[in-house]
């Protein structure tokens, strides 16, 4: 056991002093830092990583008044507008989103759809669509 721990003394400290030395190999160039303002960019770029849409909602006459909480969120949950909306009335809102999104989620009562973002335009109508079937 006395011999052992004189060499493994000896090995850890090897290795130690070792690891701390700094190795420069000569095939490997020191890295170039680069400048924002060395990056070639195109004029005209578009820096902005948010769009604006218009959310368009078209009100469905009523005789009795019917309000509840309508809700615009984005797929993450991330709510863009959230107010008391009364069905009759139409509305229509600018809203900022990331330029990833192409669609909106929209809650109205126990109506939750998803609507595209069609040309900066998401639309939804509470007036109901009639097909001959009905």
């Amino acid at each position: 056991m006395k011999k052992i721990t004189p060499i493994l003394f000896l090995i850890i400290l090897a290795v130690t002093v070792t690891a701390c030395i700094k190795q420069n190999f000569p095939d490997q160039k020191p890295e170039t830092k680069s400048k924002l303002e060395d990056a070639k960019i195109p004029d005209g770029f578009n820096w902005s990583t948010a769009k604006t849409i218009d959310v368009v909602i078209t009100g469905l006459p009523t005789i009795i008044t019917i309000k509840n909480t309508l809700t615009i969120s984005i797929s993450d949950g991330t709510k863009l507008y959230t107010a008391l909306h009364d069905m009759s009335q139409s509305l229509n809102l600018k809203l900022s989103v990331p330029s990833t999104i192409n669609e909106v989620r929209f809650k109205y009562g126990s109506t939750d759809k998803v609507l595209p973002i069609v040309n900066g335009k998401a639309e939804h109508s509470f007036i109901p669509v009639l097909t001959d079937e009905e």
